[in-house]
């Protein structure tokens, strides 16, 4: 990944071909002590796993795409999860005919992509919600 600081709290940069891009960012989110923020990604991927949420069930439906897309649009938040941080990643990806499909972005094999990431001064932890069996963010009143 190679990524400049933009301003305090501002990065902008792109993923090296064959990186994985939720590891890699996840990575980065670490190494930077980045406990809360938003990001955005574009480009594309040679192989993708993403996954839609079975409401009914509580539980992903994981969806591998073994083919190469285009990453039309990744955006997301960053918050805590179990103390570490946590990039939530959806994406809409582009197939070679026009169609295009989404979801949550578990893992991707970068072709090329670029990356915004703005960092929040607050951290965020998720906590599990009973209801939707998910974990949500649960930002401090201030």
């Amino acid at each position: 990944m190679k990524i400049s600081k933009q301003s305090e709290n501002e990065f902008f940069g792109r993923f090296e071909e064959n990186e994985e891009l939720v590891a890699k960012l996840t990575e980065f989110l670490e190494q930077n002590n980045i406990h809360s923020g938003v990001f955005s990604i574009i480009g594309s991927v040679k192989a993708s796993r993403i996954a839609f949420f079975d409401q009914k069930e509580k539980k992903y439906l994981e969806m591998p795409m073994d083919e190469p897309a285009e990453l039309l649009h990744c955006t997301g938040n960053i918050s805590l999860k179990d103390g570490k941080p946590f990039p939530h990643c959806h994406v809409v990806l582009g197939a070679r005919d026009g169609s295009a499909y989404g979801g949550h972005l578990l893992g991707a094999k970068v072709f090329v992509a670029e990356v915004y990431i703005k960092k929040f001064d607050k951290p965020v932890e998720r906590k599990f919600d009973e209801s939707t069996g998910l974990e949500l963010i649960e930002p401090k009143e201030d």
